[in-house]
């Protein structure tokens, strides 16, 4: 029997508009500008999607002293308000996101970030201290621009 780890979940606010944020998940392009886990040292991400259900996406961080690879396949989109797709890390095999949107005010959106089906408490720690940056990364580079 496998251990059971805890769902990570992550709520933020962003200033901007649902479509925007939805917007930054689906476009490579933009999504190369900020979805990496790191302060220093880190370079543009490479990102390759093919943006509907059953489709593929490849994402490579590429860290100071090597290149981390994750990629997976959505499993759900309904337009600027859910995104779903597997998560394959080299410390999360076939774990799986969920992108929710809610728009509060005409320029203020909330997502919710559910990471799970981790096979590891390791697994989860660390991907609880990645997406943060991401996040960050989201608002500071992207959205305030």
């Amino acid at each position: 029997m496998s251990k059971t780890v805890d769902d990570l979940v992550i709520k933020r606010q962003f200033k901007c508009t649902k479509r925007m944020l939805f917007d930054a998940w689906s476009q490579p392009a933009v999504m190369s500008n900020w979805l990496y886990g790191g302060r220093d040292g880190f370079r543009k991400s490479t990102v390759t999607n093919s943006f509907a259900v059953g489709g593929a996406y490849s994402l490579t961080m590429h860290m100071p002293n090597s290149d981390v690879h994750i990629f997976g396949t959505y499993t759900e989109i309904n337009r600027y308000n859910r995104i779903a797709f597997t998560w394959t890390s080299p410390v999360a095999i076939d774990s799986l996101v969920v992108l929710d949107f809610n728009e509060i005010s005409p320029n203020r959106t909330e997502l919710t970030l559910t990471h799970n089906l981790f096979t590891s408490e390791q697994a989860r720690t660390s991907h609880g201290a990645g997406w943060p940056v991401c996040l960050d990364y989201l608002q500071e580079r992207i959205l305030a621009a």
